[in-house]
């Protein structure tokens, strides 16, 4: 138990001495000491009381304030004080917390575990982070209302998805920081998960789409491209449907030298994936890919100063891989008028400006769907085979990966993709040249 101390009584007293003491001698304030717990009281010429925690130099803790005083008692004064003392909360500031946040992040980027383009998408998240909390307040004294009061400011002012995606990473930082420096007090874990989401409209993807028709004529129109790589770059994505980055980070290692398939490799430790999944990802090449290819490497055999790992390069500067962005900017200046169907919605966060590189995606798993329902293959297994295509996850037994070894003998999945590959690409080549004998 604490020893006794300054009572109620004492302390007015005590208000009423400074204010004339104070007022004689010029000084704005004066305090009074409970060494024994760790309480340092402030009286200043005006009569406000504030209570301090203070603390020895050996402690290695810095002192902090406490409250004002009749708001916050004295017992509860000395109870905060000697908690602090006994589980050693620290005392640095919420800019510091968020800066040993960012060094985790940046550790992981060194460890392969985050991408370079995921730390950045961070490091934009944590700035306003910083922006919303003062240099000086101490993170283990940030209360929930002050929290609440921050993310109610980005509902107010931000785009729902910016609210959402800043509110999810403010929990992150809390997660992060509140076992080294609030003796695993987590403020932040107390608001509701829905907090935000109940307040502003949850982003949805866009609805749109695009057919057969308009995918030959794209394929047609690329022929047009400045550069091979840009042609076959963009075609590349049109007849495998991978994500954009998946176009980029094509190396020459995940071909096979007989060029019958692309393994895009899995994360192991220390490594990451080169899929988002980071699981492995086999690819069948079909005949119109490995014309891509082979005119890839005739270019990279002709030229000698260029990059020999990566299958696509950057025009500008063959030392590097292909752009993503010049993806993005290629389909929208070579998709064929009217080609996107549907329609944008409210709160739509991606495609509403028409074309754009996931349309490739969508379109490869409706072709698939269409084409093997038109061979008679039921609803149900042409489902799974768009998945396998699209690297989606399947529900499965969660320990089959570990017990069931049954396609790496039989090599099941591998043939359905390639079948569905196979007719999705001639699909496409069968309209580009129906178009071509019109024009």
């Amino acid at each position: 138990m604490a020893p006794l101390g300054h009572s109620g009584s004492h302390i007015q007293s005590c208000v009423t001495a400074a204010k004339i003491i104070l007022t004689h001698d010029g000084k704005p304030r004066r305090s009074k000491y409970e060494k024994a717990n760790h309480l340092c009281i402030d009286f200043s010429k005006t009569g406000k009381v504030t209570i301090y925690a203070t603390f020895p130099k050996e402690m290695g803790l810095k002192g902090r304030i406490l409250g004002t005083y009749p708001e916050l008692q004295l017992p509860i004064a000395r109870e905060k004080a000697h908690e602090i003392a006994r589980d050693g909360l620290r005392a640095e500031s919420v800019a510091q917390a968020i800066s040993m946040y960012e060094d985790d992040l940046r550790g992981r980027v060194a460890r392969q575990s985050m991408s370079e383009a995921s730390f950045d998408t961070y490091s934009a998240r944590i700035k306003q982070l910083r922006l919303a909390f003062g240099e000086r307040l101490v993170f283990a004294d940030v209360s929930y209302n002050q929290l609440i009061d921050v993310v109610n400011t980005w509902i107010a002012t931000k785009s729902n998805n910016h609210a959402l995606e800043l509110f999810a990473e403010l929990r992150r930082v809390w997660r992060f920081c509140a076992p080294l420096l609030a003796n695993g007090k987590n403020v932040a874990s107390s608001i509701p998960d829905d907090y935000v989401s109940s307040r502003v409209q949850r982003p949805m993807p866009t609805r749109l789409y695009t057919d057969i028709g308009s995918m030959a004529r794209l394929w047609l129109n690329l022929a047009s491209c400045a550069s091979q790589h840009q042609k076959n770059a963009v075609r590349y994505m049109i007849l495998t449907g991978v994500r954009p980055i998946n176009v980029c980070n094509l190396k020459w290692e995940y071909i096979d030298e007989a060029m019958s398939e692309i393994v895009y490799p899995a994360a192991l430790i220390g490594l990451r994936g080169a899929m988002k999944t980071q699981g492995e990802f086999r690819l069948p090449i079909t005949e119109p890919l490995k014309r891509i290819l082979e005119e890839q490497r005739e270019w990279q055999h002709a030229v000698p100063a260029c990059n020999k790992e990566y299958v696509f390069l950057k025009v500008s500067d063959p030392s590097q891989s292909f752009s993503k962005r010049t993806l993005d900017k290629l389909i929208k200046r070579h998709m064929p008028e009217n080609a996107i169907k549907g329609v944008t919605h409210d709160g739509t966060i991606k495609g509403s400006a028409g074309a754009f590189n996931t349309i490739c995606r969508k379109f490869l798993k409706t072709n698939i769907i269409v084409l093997l329902r038109g061979k008679g293959l039921s609803r149900s297994e042409v489902r799974e085979i768009s998945a396998l295509c699209m690297h989606h996850k399947i529900d499965r037994d969660p320990m089959a990966e570990h017990y069931d070894f049954s396609d790496e003998i039989l090599q099941e999945e591998m043939a359905l993709k390639r079948i569905a590959f196979q007719a999705h690409a001639e699909s496409i080549l069968e309209n580009a040249a129906l178009l071509r004998r019109k024009l």
